[in-house]
């Protein structure tokens, strides 16, 4: 049974390939997903990463048939573990991302760009308590995003990112965050 499942599944996803939009056209893609994340450059060994909800919209314009343009904002959550002194950091961001998209095959397009980062809240948790440390955090930070998407001919696209952290996200100088970003949206 479990073979007989998979055999289907792949057959309907090979049938649901997708060609991208044509040249000229604007599409518009809800989505959500969860974002792995981790302090970087920091001076601290026992930090770990977390995960966290993302959730946001994204517009992209077809320039021609292989290459396109996309503007996102997403709203999601960056975290960090100190597991050796039980303090977690959740900063929440929103994400803005300018990418562009270029289609290797028909459906899957490879990403690279810019994402700036604006800070919208910051919480350091303890045992027995959290404080706010949002005065303590940069407003905004840069990231460069890497990945890939691929895109069914029902309109569901998946996209899997890696989010290179640039900078410190805090003003005293203690790494910044670098994050894989897994959604799933539907293309209008």
């Amino acid at each position: 049974m479990k073979k007989i499942l998979s055999f289907i599944a792949v057959a309907f996803m090979a049938i649901s390939v997708s060609a991208q939009s044509e040249a000229g056209s604007l599409s518009w893609k809800p989505n959500v997903g969860i974002t792995y994340s981790t302090v970087t450059g920091n001076s601290d060994d026992e930090s770990s990463a977390d995960i966290a909800i993302t959730a946001g919209v994204e517009a992209m314009y077809m320039i021609n048939e292989k290459f396109g343009a996309a503007l996102g904002v997403n709203y999601t959550g960056y975290s960090s573990k100190d597991d050796e002194e039980d303090l977690t950091l959740t900063n929440y961001y929103f994400y803005i991302p300018v990418t562009a998209n270029y289609y290797v095959a028909q459906g899957l397009a490879l990403k690279a760009g810019v994402a700036f980062n604006v800070l919208a809240s910051a919480k350091l948790s303890y045992d027995g308590g959290s404080d706010d440390v949002k005065d303590d955090c940069k407003s905004s930070f840069i990231a460069i995003p890497v990945g890939a998407s691929y895109e069914l001919s029902n309109g569901l696209a998946f996209d899997l990112r890696y989010n290179f952290g640039v900078g410190d996200i805090s003003k005293r100088g203690d790494g910044s965050f670098s994050s894989l970003m897994f959604t799933i949206g539907y293309k209008f």
